[in-house]
């Protein structure tokens, strides 16, 4: 039995080593994008962007219900950096992509707290309502698919917030959906309505500290084997 648990002591030290061997690669990949995006390198950018998402795939083990819709929210986002690619621009493949993988962390979330707390989801509605009266005066063709996409984020961000305190760990998915928001407001903000400089910059790290947030509230990121 003392072998055993010397087996289990050494994988698990021998797991953590590598999930912090990932995390120093996804910084370091997150680095190199923003100095591509700088240096407008279009080959290094195009080659180090799907690298993050790469990295928390490999971080996550679909082990439970929770883990297996964040992980599968992973992968559409994965599918949505690459459309969004300068080399490939397709922004309607891309924002799709990104609906579908909101939608799975929204059914994610709501597998951690079922409960409706529809008073709490006022806020969350008014800003977007708010938000899609601004850009509905620049959005054009775009407006409806616009509109559905700041509706359906904003609901990941309530559902974030209602199941934050189911756990330790899902707090991360809070402070993640609500950086998201950020990040994809950013993105319609500059693309709708005026650019900025580093807006680029500015948006890919909101992005992937948001989906590394994100991965950081899924159990098996801290090795453990619990199922929701």
């Amino acid at each position: 039995m003392k072998c055993i648990a010397n087996f289990l002591s050494l994988r698990k030290l021998n797991l953590s080593i590598m999930k912090k061997f990932l995390t120093g690669i996804f910084i370091i990949a997150a680095i190199l994008f923003c100095y591509a995006v700088y240096a407008d390198n279009d080959i290094l950018r195009t080659i180090v962007k799907p690298i993050p998402l790469i990295l928390l795939l490999f971080m996550i083990k679909p082990n439970s219900t929770y883990n297996k819709l964040i992980f599968i929210g992973f992968i559409f986002s994965l599918a949505g950096d690459v459309f969004l690619m300068k080399v490939i621009d397709q922004f309607m493949f891309g924002l799709i992509a990104f609906l579908i993988a909101h939608v799975f962390y929204i059914i994610a979330f709501v597998k951690r707290n079922n409960r409706l707390k529809i008073l709490s989801a006022i806020p969350f509605y008014v800003i977007a309502g708010l938000l899609a009266v601004f850009l509905a005066q620049y959005t054009g063709d775009m407006t409806i698919p616009v509109i559905v996409y700041i509706t359906v984020i904003i609901t990941m961000a309530w559902r974030a917030y209602i199941q934050k305190n189911y756990s330790g760990i899902s707090k991360f998915a809070f402070f993640g959906a609500f950086l998201f928001v950020f990040s994809d407001t950013n993105i319609a903000f500059t693309k709708f309505y005026e650019d900025y400089d580093f807006s680029k910059i500015v948006t890919i790290v909101l992005y992937w500290s948001a989906q590394y947030l994100i991965a950081k509230s899924v159990s098996s990121f801290y090795l453990e084997t619990k199922r929701l």
